[in-house]
């Protein structure tokens, strides 16, 4: 899956502005721009393809029917993947009363790295790959999580906390942690190979 490409937002915000107006074609872009997007996103959570698939058709059912509430969110991704991100909580995590799903620490983020075979042989393939994977799920849902929102989707350090609901200091000192605890763990060959890949793509 290749990385996507960077949207301009100058021309979403024109297509939120129609769809908000009730133009088909304008909430037609925002849906094939953003659903595939948010279907890799939500496979990290789970892998119940019919569940994603329900946050996205339910996601934007309601966007479409309180359109005249809506408001102008300053970045319409972010507005859209946080939104997504709620909507996968209520439906696969079990909060506490009082929780909200910006507190909890108890969910799964799942990544799974590809290994190019451009990158390295054929002989070291699987002993990086597991060796990579193993370090990557030492790290904890919260950090995968911030990882793949800042090498996939390419988030900035502000986004990124938009999304997660929590402030860019937090969102800074999880990246920190999480790059200090690979270095820490991973020879230089390898964490140069990880870094290779992250900036390449991330697959289901």
């Amino acid at each position: 899956m290749q990385l996507h490409q960077n949207h301009n937002p100058n021309n979403e915000t024109q297509h939120w502005n129609g769809f908000k107006d009730g133009d088909p074609a304008s909430f037609e872009y925002l849906y094939k721009t953003h659903s595939a997007g948010l279907y890799n996103y939500g496979s990290k959570f789970t892998k119940d393809k019919d569940l994603i698939k329900e946050c996205i058709q339910d996601l934007f059912v309601g966007l479409w029917t309180n359109r005249n509430s809506v408001g102008n969110p300053d970045h319409v991704k972010n507005y859209l993947y946080k939104s997504f991100r709620h909507a996968i909580f209520k439906k696969t995590f079990h909060l506490s009363k009082n929780e909200t799903y910006e507190e909890t620490e108890n969910y799964s983020f799942q990544v799974v790295l590809n290994v190019e075979e451009t990158l390295i042989n054929n002989e070291r393939q699987l002993q990086v790959s597991e060796q990579l994977q193993n370090a990557l799920a030492k790290l904890t849902a919260r950090q995968r999580e911030a990882i793949f929102l800042k090498f996939y989707e390419q988030l900035s350090y502000e986004e990124i906390a938009e999304v997660m609901g929590i402030t860019v200091k937090a969102g800074y000192k999880i990246m920190a942690r999480s790059l200090d605890y690979l270095r820490n763990n991973l020879s230089k060959d390898d964490l140069l190979l990880l870094y290779l890949i992250l900036h390449l793509k991330l697959i289901n």
